[in-house]
C-alpha cells in the first residue's frame, strides 16, 4: 500500500508535462513541481528534520504551501497547516503543542513569528516563501527517503476544541489516501480536469478537494490566494475551470452577482458544496443559472475530512449530504447509541478508514 510521497511521486511520473498548478501568471508542470519538492526536502533533510518530525506551514494558497506540503510528506515528516490568520498569541500555542521545528510562511508574516519566538525552543527554523524559491531553483534534488508506512502521520490540521484550546487532528496517510480518489470515482475527472482552488489549502476541505484530489488524477490546480467575484468569473472563463469545490457563501455570490451573464462558464461541469450547509433552494437556482450540476457534501476534519457527497449520477436532492463515500458507515442513534429507522432524528457516527488515529 502507497503512501501520499509515493502518490505525488507516480502522478508527477506519469504526467510530467501536464499542468500541475496555475498561480497569477505561472504554470507550473508536474516535472518542475517535482524537482521543487525534491529539493526542499534535500533542504529539510539538512535542517535535521526526519522522519516524524513536525514543519509547521502558515501560507495562502500558493505554489509553496504545495511544495512545502508535498516536501514534508515525501521525507516522512508531518505537515501542520495553519491558518493564515493566526495571531502572534495563537501561533504561539499551535507551535508549541504541534512541537513544530520549522516555520514556514511569507515575509509579510514574519513578524508575528519573531514577536514570540524566544518562547519556542523547539522551533528552530524559520523559512519564507522567498526562501522557498531560492532553495527549489538551486537544488540538490537528490533525497534519502525512509520507509513511510501508512498508518504513519502526514498531516496535523488543528480545529475548534471543546475546551476553548484548538485540538490537533492527526491524519495519516492512509487517512487521506481513502480521499485522494474521490475526485476521479465520484466525479469522473481526469487529467484534463481544472480546479478552482479558492478556499483556503490548510483547512481539510480545500486541500483534499483542491489539491490531493486533481493530482491523484494528474489534474490542474489553479490557486486563487484572494479574490473577488469578478476575479473568480474572470479565472473560470481565462483558465476553463471544470470544477469547482468550495463553500456555500462563494456559491450563493455566484448565483447574485449582477455582472454573471457576463462571463463564460461553460468549461465548468459540476461544482461540490461543503463546510457549512447549503441552504437547499439555492441548489436549483445554481443549476438554472449557470446549467451546472451543484451537489452537497458533508465531513469533518478528523474524517479526513469526506464522509458523504451527492453523486453526480444520481438524482439531486436539495438539503441532502449525499450518500456515504466508499468505505465509510454513517448511521443516526438517539441518545441511548440505539440506531434510529430512516427519517429518525438524532446523532450522526462515522465510522470508516478515513478517521483520525
Amino acid at each position: 500500500m502507497m503512501n501520499l510521497g509515493q502518490m505525488f511521486e507516480e502522478t508527477c511520473r506519469r504526467y510530467p508535462d501536464n499542468a500541475a498548478l496555475v498561480y497569477e501568471d505561472q504554470t507550473i508542470d508536474y516535472r518542475t513541481l517535482d524537482r521543487s519538492v525534491s529539493a526542499l526536502a534535500h533542504h529539510f533533510q539538512t535542517l535535521g528534520v526526519r522522519k516524524g518530525d513536525k514543519a509547521a506551514l502558515m501560507l495562502p494558497n500558493c505554489p509553496e504551501f504545495v511544495v512545502a506540503y508535498f516536501a514534508c510528506l515525501r521525507i516522512g515528516a508531518v505537515a501542520v497547516t495553519l491558518n493564515v490568520l493566526s495571531t502572534p498569541y495563537e501561533l504561539s500555542f499551535l507551535l508549541a503543542d504541534s512541537d513544530a521545528s520549522v516555520f514556514i510562511t511569507q515575509p509579510t508574516l514574519t513578524k508575528r513569528f519573531e514577536e514570540i519566538r524566544n518562547d519556542l525552543p523547539l522551533c528552530r527554523h524559520l523559512l519564507t516563501t522567498d526562501d522557498l524559491r531560492r532553495i527549489t531553483a538551486a537544488g540538490p534534488f537528490a533525497i534519502d527517503i525512509p520507509d513511510i508506512a501508512p498508518d504513519d502521520p502526514a498531516v496535523m490540521i488543528y480545529t475548534s476544541g471543546l475546551t476553548g484550546k484548538p485540538l490537533g487532528a492527526m491524519l495519516t496517510h492512509h487517512n487521506l489516501l481513502t480521499q485522494s480518489p474521490l475526485l476521479k470515482t465520484i466525479c469522473s475527472a481526469d487529467e484534463a480536469f481544472r480546479g478552482l482552488a479558492v478556499i483556503p489549502h490548510f483547512h481539510s476541505f480545500g486541500a483534499v478537494g483542491n489539491m490531493l484530489g486533481p493530482m491523484w488524477v494528474g489534474a490542474s490546480v489553479v490557486l486563487m490566494e484572494r479574490f473577488t467575484l469578478d476575479s473568480i468569473f474572470k479565472t473560470i472563463e481565462k483558465e476553463k475551470v471544470t470544477y469547482i469545490a468550495a463553500v456555500p457563501r462563494l456559491f450563493m455570490g455566484m448565483v447574485f452577482h449582477d455582472k454573471a451573464d457576463q462571463y463564460d462558464v461553460s468549461s465548468l461541469k459540476f461544482c461540490i458544496t461543503g463546510g457549512s450547509a447549503m441552504p437547499p433552494e439555492f441548489i436549483p437556482l445554481f443549476r438554472e443559472k449557470f446549467g451546472v450540476l451543484l451537489v452537497e457534501g458533508y465531513g469533518l476534519t478528523e474524517a479526513s475530512p469526506v464522509c458523504s457527497v451527492g453523486r453526480l449520477d444520481m438524482p439531486v436532492k436539495p438539503g441532502s449530504i449525499g450518500t456515504p463515500i466508499p468505505g465509510v458507515r454513517a448511521r443516526v442513534v438517539d441518545e441511548t447509541g440505539q440506531e434510529l429507522p430512516t427519517g429518525g432524528i438524532g446523532e450522526l457516527l462515522i465510522q470508516g478508514d478515513n478517521v483520525m488515529k
